[in-house]
């Protein structure tokens, strides 16, 4: 548990206090869109509200990125981010969520399918509140994302960096505070409601697509985590995979979800989370 103390309505406090924070892209561009997440901690009634969290989500830098996770935002509950979970919070890390389908970090797809390619990785992993995509090695971005609370170099290159926090950071770190060192959560992150101000929100087509989702079940990943780390005195880090399975059998994803949850070995070896 984080400084925020055992109890929802604790961690709620520190949903009140953004530390001064600064978005690490720099000032915004007002010709891109918001994704505006509602936080709550608990998925019933008895539910924490935390706050909103709104982000600039790159538009004009990585467009079809921006896309997935605009359309993803504006779908119901199952087809996208509405009433999903952060299912893995690492304090000094990251808090990562979009499993919508099998809300462990297995599962997900994105507007185009399964998978789609790496768009670009002009921008970097800067400090806290930048948003970039969650993923199983190079081209294997589906809905899964993750916002920083530090600042991560040894992700540039591997990870695609397209939006930032603007405001409502004291959410995050909120957030932050459910976490562990294992990434699991003292209570459920919720997104209790999402949705798009601003920019261009997209056309029709992606978002008929985000809809439908594929024709078969919801995919699964594979389960093998992605290998993120420089070799760093022994420090190796990771991301879970966010890549669905298509056509594998459930038997087999099992005997793999040994190899789901993603290791994560900062720099400092006193604090090396399997």
């Amino acid at each position: 548990m984080g400084a925020g103390g055992s109890k929802p309505e604790d961690i709620a406090k520190l949903a009140q206090n953004d530390g001064g924070y600064k978005p690490p892209l720099g000032p915004p561009n007002p010709e891109n869109p918001i994704v505006w997440f509602d936080m709550r901690l608990g998925r019933y009634g008895d539910a924490t509200p935390l706050g909103r969290i709104e982000i600039e989500v790159k538009q004009d830098i990585c467009p079809k990125t921006a896309e997935n996770f605009i359309q993803l935002a504006q779908a119901p509950p199952g087809k996208g981010y509405k009433a999903s979970r952060f299912h893995r919070v690492i304090p000094t890390f990251m808090c990562q969520g979009g499993d919508f389908t099998a809300d462990n970090g297995t599962g997900g797809y994105s507007i185009y399918g399964s998978r789609f390619a790496d768009e670009n990785f002009q921008l970097r992993h800067l400090g806290p509140g930048v948003l970039s995509m969650a993923n199983a090695g190079p081209n294997t971005n589906g809905s899964q994302f993750f916002l920083c609370v530090a600042q991560t170099p040894w992700l540039d290159g591997k990870h695609v960096v397209f939006g930032q926090v603007v405001s409502g950071y004291g959410v995050v770190k909120a957030m932050e505070a459910c976490g562990s060192r294992s990434g699991q959560t003292a209570f459920d992150v919720m997104i209790a409601d999402c949705g798009v101000k601003g920019g261009n929100t997209g056309g029709a087509s992606t978002t008929t697509a985000a809809l439908q989702a594929p024709a078969a079940p919801a995919p699964r990943s594979r389960g093998k985590a992605a290998a993120l780390a420089q070799p760093r005195m022994a420090a190796q880090l990771c991301l879970q995979r966010s890549a669905a399975l298509q056509g594998r059998a459930v038997a087999a994803a099992r005997r793999q979800s040994h190899a789901a949850r993603a290791v994560v070995a900062p720099r400092a070896r006193a604090i090396a989370m399997v």
